[in-house]
């Protein structure tokens, strides 16, 4: 994915090393459907949802907008960027995803260079991977509940059961946090064991320690918005490619 390959350079050795930090293209993908899975689409304005009603309230909607972008992403991409991300805006934390992601290189980074990293992290996750959600058709979402009370209201774990049309069960866990404006945000998630903050984290740190980047959090920053940019425009060539392939069928 991109995010967990960035600075793959030309060299062999180098690629290899930072590569092997990959969880996986599908893995990637899935996560990004269950991040819209916490879109507010559906709420109540009278009451607001738990965590897991808001993940529940919209998981059909969020399997029936992958199925509408089928018809148009491919011919107006922009179209459904834009879409991609009105959806997750309001549903993730990206500020605090971004924050864990720069650990301790956080307090040290300029106010230019958080908003730098945030957009570029957004920016990869949107860019990159809404095209390959139209890849996804016919699986299945299922909330599985939560037997523990928690002991922070502020802070919910939510676990989902979700099932690609091969069969393939993938245990998910949302991270939530409960906003000032009483809405619930995505601060990571766990994928089928995959901690994926965990994961930019360990990548992030890195890039820092990395003799190329010299420590330098410019450096760090831009070599990963550069990799997202390379592996953005791959992706979409893949897809594209695929999608004339089969239309020659």
């Amino acid at each position: 994915m991109a995010t967990i390959a960035m600075f793959c350079d030309r060299e062999t050795k180098q690629r290899a090393r930072w590569c092997a930090f990959r969880p996986g293209l599908r893995l990637v993908k899935l996560c990004i459907v269950f991040m819209l899975g916490l879109a507010p689409w559906g709420l109540s304005a009278v009451a607001a949802p738990t965590a897991e009603q808001r993940v529940q309230d919209v998981s059909d909607r969020v399997l029936a907008l992958i199925e509408e972008a089928r018809g148009y992403a491919q011919e107006d991409p922009e179209r459904f960027y834009r879409e991609f991300t009105a959806i997750l805006d309001p549903a993730v934390d990206f500020d605090a995803f971004a924050r864990s992601v720069m650990a301790v290189h956080f307090r040290a980074a300029t106010a230019e260079q958080r908003r730098r990293f945030a957009d570029s992290f957004k920016w990869g996750l949107v860019r990159t991977y809404a095209l390959a959600l139209t890849e996804f058709s016919n699986g299945t979402i299922r909330i599985v509940p939560n037997s523990k009370p928690t002991q922070n209201k502020r802070l919910q774990s939510v676990r989902m059961e979700v099932t690609t049309p091969s069969g393939n069960v993938y245990p998910v866990q949302y991270a939530m946090a409960l906003g000032g404006d009483g809405e619930w945000r995505v601060r990571n998630i766990i994928v089928n064991g995959v901690n994926m903050g965990l994961t930019y984290r360990n990548q992030f740190a890195g890039a820092m320690k990395d003799p190329a980047n010299g420590g330098s959090l410019d450096k760090v920053i831009d070599g990963w918005s550069n990799m997202l940019k390379e592996e953005a425009e791959e992706l979409e060539d893949t897809l594209s490619s695929g999608g004339a392939e089969a239309g020659a069928r």
